[in-house]
């Protein structure tokens, strides 16, 4: 058993890199954390410029009231996904009646732009200016490090004291926080739709490689086909015809006419099977052509052809709800049997054979095929192509494969195909749909 082996776990900064990737680890370790600080930093400046006196770590009662309100706002962060509108007014609207900053409404605003981009989105936006406008007058109204944030940016001591901002000041920085808010919401919206087209892309590619592979395997096919009908089109057309002049020619031994006739019917009959094999080959999904294969359902009139042939054939066929087996088992069950006496009579001429052809739902589909072995023939044998390909479509199929010579020189083929219920019928037959029958 060989192990696999564990991929190794992220670390430092891929081990936060993908934990930031998720939009809940977000929320809670990048966003809420900011909204808290920021909160906590607007509370105390607006309790400074309240009572007038610089916050010595004791916040007052109010001020405590309205830090816990900004957390809440930040905490009201985890629906931005689901109600991203309703999230950004509520946030808008504290950050607009309430001395706290406008973080929450900024990221709300970022990620409602990852998911819309239209005329409410412009309006939201809107309104996120305004109230970043408005909190950000209210801090820059401070005179002193303590009183405003953007005021301790200019440095120097807790109580050292500047001028308010102007209001071309606050406007560029309701600008500044705005635009990169907006700026990063539109970089993700698009990077993402980029990842989507990245995705299609790929599999638009794997569909387009798939075709591709499928038209050279279509031209192939074409030229295979082709160049079997001109091949043995020709020559199963010259037999027919000999076969035809010979049957007209044999005068009164009704023998020669006999065998003719077979030959001229056999060789028809093989024109026939080429041209609906070359179909297949040429349109393997064509309906019209599968129905023209023939399946198990033909087995009995496989049989009695070849016992026109003059072969010595016992034969059992039990073939009980074929009407809803599996077609593509059904039609390899009839090249099987087929393959099978075709060996027979080639390689055991003038001898007796049986076969047994049982397919029931129960046992699944059995196919034997028996016959002595000729007096100069040794009992050791190396299986040929036929009988390869034979082994090669039944363990395609998942079934089970035999060939032997036993102790009485008797070659024996067994194989068997696992029941495939038709997928358009279900696993239901009734004992009517069933063709029982014997011919010795």
């Amino acid at each position: 058993m060989t192990a696999i082996p564990v991929p190794p776990r992220p670390s430092g900064v891929e081990l936060w890199r993908s934990r930031l990737g998720s939009p809940k680890w977000r929320t809670w370790w990048l966003y809420f954390p900011i909204c808290f600080c920021s909160s906590m930093v607007a509370a105390m400046t607006w309790d400074t410029r309240r009572t007038g006196a610089v916050a010595t770590g004791t916040a007052t009662d109010i001020a405590m009231l309205v830090f816990l309100i900004g957390a809440l706002a930040g905490v009201s962060l985890v629906w931005r996904r689901r109600f991203p509108e309703l999230v950004v007014v509520v946030t808008s609207a504290i950050a607009l009646f309430l001395p706290l900053d406008p973080v929450p409404a900024l990221i709300a605003l970022g990620s409602l732009l990852v998911r819309r981009l239209d005329p409410v989105a412009v309006g939201l936006g809107a309104l996120v200016s305004v109230s970043t406008f408005i909190s950000t007058w209210k801090d820059t109204r401070g005179t002193s490090n303590a009183a405003s944030f953007w005021q301790a940016l200019r440095g120097g001591e807790v109580d050292a004291t500047h001028e308010p901002f102007s209001v071309v000041a606050v406007l560029a920085l309701t600008f500044v926080l705005v635009g990169v808010a907006v700026g990063l919401g539109l970089l993700i919206r698009y990077r993402d739709r980029f990842t989507n087209a990245q995705i299609v892309v790929e599999k638009q590619q794997v569909v387009v490689d798939t075709l591709s592979d499928e038209v050279a395997r279509q031209s192939d096919r074409e030229r295979i086909a082709q160049e079997v009908h001109d091949a043995l089109g020709h020559r199963l057309s010259l037999l027919s015809l000999h076969a035809g002049a010979l049957e007209v020619t044999s005068g009164d031994n009704p023998g020669v006419a006999e065998s003719a006739a077979l030959v001229r019917a056999n060789a028809q009959q093989s024109m026939a099977d080429l041209r609906s094999l070359l179909a297949m080959l040429r349109q393997p999904d064509s309906p019209d052509v599968a129905a023209a294969v023939p399946t198990l359902r033909d087995v009995p009139a496989l049989i009695d052809e070849t016992v026109a042939t003059g072969v010595n054939l016992v034969s059992t066929a039990q073939l009980e709800g074929i009407g809803r087996l599996d077609e593509t088992t059904s039609r390899s069950a009839f090249r099987i049997t087929q393959e099978l006496l075709t060996n027979a009579r080639r390689h055991a001429p003038g001898i007796g054979v049986r076969v047994l052809v049982r397919a029931t739902p129960e046992s699944g589909v059995e196919i034997e095929v028996a016959n002595h072995l000729p007096a100069d023939v040794a009992l050791e044998f190396r299986p040929g192509s036929g009988l390869d390909g034979i082994r090669h479509r039944v363990l395609t199929l998942g079934g089970d494969f035999r060939c032997f010579v036993d102790d009485r020189r008797v070659f024996r083929v067994a194989a068997r195909l696992p029941w495939v219920w038709a997928a358009d019928l279900g696993s239901a037959w009734t004992p009517g749909d069933q063709v029982e029958g014997e011919t010795r």
